[in-house]
């Protein structure tokens, strides 16, 4: 997990720092989103966050040094006791809801639908199977590779043909 985790606070950092407000030349990011959020952005210009953004951005900049130095504290240098309420410990609880929902009724919702794609899915496509190779059986006897059993199978197809019309009267 080292990896995914450096590679997203690189990228991060650099999508924080495409927004900095010394210029408007390193708004890449507003305008690369700007067809997407057009139409529902406001503007805060004249608001108190807005007057005073630098002092927020100094907020936040020590906020996140505090943070990352309380880290190094508590799990890097093993200086501090780490102080985590239960919830944290047990990782908001998610595996534990995970495995009871699993475990109980979705283990019935997971039986009811293998038996379905067994004999509902599996038997449509097993059909189709049976079918195809059933009809290939029965048309594969006429195949008899013989040119001239073809030519007369073809003529007598016309001659059917040309009776019909002439039964049906459309070349009179």
């Amino acid at each position: 997990m080292l990896i995914p985790l450096v590679v997203l606070s690189v990228l991060s950092v650099i999508g924080g720092a495409m927004q900095l407000p010394f210029s408007k030349n390193l708004h890449f990011l507003e305008h690369w989103l700007e067809p997407v959020v057009e139409e529902s952005e406001r503007s805060i210009k004249g608001t108190w966050a807005y007057d005073n953004k630098y002092v927020l951005l100094g907020v936040a900049i020590v906020v996140a040094l505090a943070g990352i130095a309380l880290s190094l504290a508590v799990y890097a240098k093993r200086r501090l006791p780490a102080v985590e309420p239960k919830v944290l410990e047990n990782a908001w609880y998610y595996d534990a809801t995970v495995a009871r929902i699993v475990g109980g009724p979705g283990v019935a919702a997971f039986d009811g639908i293998t038996r379905f794609d067994a004999r509902v899915v599996d038997g449509a496509v097993n059909g189709a199977g049976a079918l195809a190779r059933g009809v290939g059986s029965v048309v594969r006897r006429s195949q008899t590779g013989f040119v001239r059993a073809y030519a007369a199978i073809i003529a007598l197809g016309t001659v059917v043909l040309l009776a019909w019309f002439v039964w049906r009267g459309w070349l009179a």
